[in-house]
C-alpha cells in the first residue's frame, strides 16, 4: 500500500529518477480522494504557454491510476475520456483531484479533475475505467509479443 506524500514512478521515470510528467507529490485525503501536485514544464507546451492535451490526459491517467495503488491494488487503464475545459498553463502549480465512483468485478470507475492550484477552477475533467491485474500481466504481454514477432519473422521469409 502506498503512503500519502510518496508517489510511484513508472518504469521510465524510475530510470530517470524523477517524474517526467511533473508530478511532485501525492496524498490520499480524508474524504477518500487523492490530491496530486503537478507542474507542466515548458517542454510540454502544445501552444504558446499552454500544455499539450496529451500531457493533460497523461497526468490525469497517472493520477487516477494511482487510486488503486493507494489501496494496495494494481490496475491498468481500460478506458479514459478527457473533457478539456480551459487551457492548462505551463510553469504553474496544478492539482489533480481524483476519486473512485465505484468498484465492481475488478473494475475501478474513477473521476479526475485538473485544477489551477489554490482555485476551484477545473481545467480538465476525466473519467476512466481501470482493470485490476496481477504481477503476471506484463509477463503475459511479453509472451504474446514474442509469439507475434515469431509469426511476423516467419511470414517475411
Amino acid at each position: 500500500m502506498k503512503k500519502s506524500g510518496d508517489f510511484v514512478l513508472c518504469v521510465a521515470c524510475r530510470e530517470q529518477g524523477f517524474c517526467r510528467l511533473g508530478i511532485t507529490r501525492e496524498e490520499l485525503l480524508e474524504d477518500g480522494k487523492s490530491l496530486t501536485q503537478v507542474k507542466a514544464g515548458a517542454d510540454t507546451a502544445g501552444s504558446p504557454g499552454v500544455a499539450h492535451g496529451g500531457w493533460t490526459a497523461s497526468v490525469l491517467d497517472e493520477a487516477m491510476g494511482h487510486l488503486a495503488i493507494f489501496a494496495g491494488t494494481f490496475t491498468v487503464t481500460s478506458t479514459l475520456t478527457i473533457e478539456y475545459l480551459r487551457p492548462v498553463p505551463v510553469e504553474r502549480d496544478l492539482e489533480a483531484y481524483c476519486w473512485v465512483e465505484k468498484c465492481e468485478n475488478g473494475r475501478w470507475y474513477t473521476v479526475g479533475e485538473l485544477r489551477l492550484a489554490g482555485t476551484e477552477k477545473a481545467l480538465a475533467r476525466a473519467k476512466g475505467v481501470f482493470i485490476e491485474r496481477d504481477a503476471s500481466h506484463f509477463k503475459k504481454h511479453q509472451e504474446w509479443l514474442a509469439r507475434h514477432d515469431q509469426r511476423s519473422a516467419k511470414s517475411s521469409e
